[in-house]
C-alpha cells in the first residue's frame, strides 16, 4: 500500500476519506490546506494558462517540500457551502488551492492526485455523467467548475495522474445539511412532482470514503469519476428521513415554471439560487449515467439499512424528547400514587 496525504482530513468528507484509506492499509498523512484568496476573474483567465505566482503561487516550494515521500494526494479541502456568495475566499478554496496543490505534486514527484469535486458542476443537466460538460448554477458550483478546469489543464501535461471525483449531496450524522434536511422533513409538507419516483443523486458519507479508496486501489482511473447511484428516489429519500409522513405530489410543469421565474433573482442572490436548486432536486430529481466505478465492480458498501440508521440518529438529534415540566414536590409526591400515563409536553 502507499503513503497518502489527505488535505482537509479533519472535515466531514475528508475524515471519511482518511478513515477509509487507513482501513484499506494505506499510511495516511493528514495535512491542512492553505487559505488562498483569489479573484474569480483571474482564475477564469487562467483556465488555459497558469495560476499567477501571487497570491495563488505563494508557498509552492514549501508545499512541495511537505509532500516529500508522498505517493498519492487526496484533496478533500474546500468550502462546501452551496449557498455561499462569490468571494475571493470561495474561489481560492475551491479553484486556486487545487491547482496550487497539483503544481506542488508535480514538483515533488507525486504520482497521483484525487480531487474531491462535486456533481453540482453539471447543474441542471438532464443526466449526470462523467463528461466535461459543465452547467454550474450557484457561485459554489462555479468555483468548483473552475477548480476542475484548472486541474484538467494539469492532467493534460501528463506528469501527474489526476482524477476528479464527483460525489452528489453527501449526507451523514454530524453534517449541518443533513440535520437541516431532517428537520425540514419532520416539520414541513413533503412535496414532489408527479409520483415522486424520480431518481435523486445523494450519497452516504461512508460510501464516499469507500469510493475514494476504490479509486486509489485501481492502477489507473479516468480523469472524471462520478459517485454511483445509491438507488434513492425523491419518495424513498423523504421516507428515510420522515417515515410515515404523506407525500404531496404536484404537476411538474407548474413547479418548473415557478423555479424558472425565480431563476433571475437567484443568479445574483446566492442563498435563493441554492434554495431553488435544492427544491429542484428534491421535487424533480435527476438521473445519472452508470459510470466507471460500477464498471470495475464497485458497489456502495452501505445500503438502505445504513441510511435508515443514520436518519434515525439525526431525527433523534433534531427532535429530542422534551423534558417534563417542573412541578412542585407535593404534586410529584401525589403522582407516585396515581397510575396515569407518562406526561407528554405538547
Amino acid at each position: 500500500m502507499s503513503r497518502v496525504a489527505v488535505f482537509g482530513a479533519t472535515g466531514f468528507i475528508g475524515t471519511a476519506c482518511a478513515n477509509a484509506l487507513a482501513r484499506a492499509g494505506h499510511e495516511v498523512v493528514r495535512r491542512p490546506a492553505r487559505r488562498l484568496r483569489v479573484d474569480i476573474d483571474v482564475l477564469s483567465r487562467a483556465v488555459r494558462g497558469t495560476i499567477p505566482p501571487e497570491p495563488a503561487g505563494a508557498g509552492l516550494d514549501a508545499l512541495a517540500a511537505d509532500l516529500a515521500g508522498i505517493e498519492a494526494v487526496v484533496n478533500a479541502a474546500g468550502v462546501a457551502t452551496s449557498a455561499a456568495t462569490l468571494t475571493p475566499a470561495l474561489a481560492g478554496a475551491n479553484a486556486a488551492w487545487p491547482r496550487l496543490l497539483a503544481d506542488a505534486c508535480e514538483q515533488a514527484g507525486v504520482s497521483r492526485l484525487v480531487h474531491v469535486s462535486t456533481a453540482a458542476v453539471q447543474g441542471r443537466a438532464s443526466r449526470l455523467d462523467e463528461s466535461l460538460d459543465y452547467a454550474p448554477v450557484t457561485p459554489y458550483a462555479r468555483t468548483k467548475t473552475l477548480g476542475e478546469q484548472l486541474l484538467r489543464d494539469t492532467a493534460e501535461r501528463g506528469r501527474l495522474a489526476v482524477t476528479l471525483y464527483r460525489p452528489p449531496s453527501v449526507h451523514g450524522w454530524g453534517r449541518r445539511m443533513t440535520s437541516d434536511f431532517a428537520a425540514f422533513c419532520r416539520r414541513w409538507p413533503l412535496l414532489a412532482c408527479d409520483d415522486g419516483d424520480q431518481p435523486v443523486p445523494v450519497a452516504l458519507v461512508g460510501n464516499v470514503g469507500a469510493a475514494l479508496a476504490a479509486i486509489l486501489a485501481a492502477e489507473h482511473a479516468p480523469l472524471v469519476v462520478a459517485h454511483p447511484s445509491e438507488g434513492h428516489t425523491v419518495r424513498s429519500l423523504y421516507q428515510t428521513f420522515a417515515p410515515g409522513r404523506p407525500l404531496r405530489c404536484l404537476p411538474a410543469p407548474a413547479v418548473r415554471a415557478l423555479l424558472h421565474a425565480a431563476e433571475p433573482t437567484g443568479q445574483w442572490l446566492a442563498p435563493l439560487g441554492a434554495l431553488c436548486r435544492r427544491a429542484e432536486l428534491l421535487m424533480l430529481g435527476q438521473a445519472q449515467e452508470p459510470g466507471w466505478l460500477p464498471s470495475v465492480g464497485f458497489e456502495p458498501p452501505l445500503g438502505r439499512a445504513a441510511w435508515d440508521e443514520m436518519a434515525a440518529a439525526v431525527r433523534a438529534e433534531v427532535d429530542p424528547p422534551a423534558p417534563p415540566h417542573p412541578r412542585s414536590g407535593a404534586a410529584q409526591a401525589g403522582d407516585e400514587h396515581r397510575h396515569a400515563p407518562d406526561r407528554v409536553a405538547m
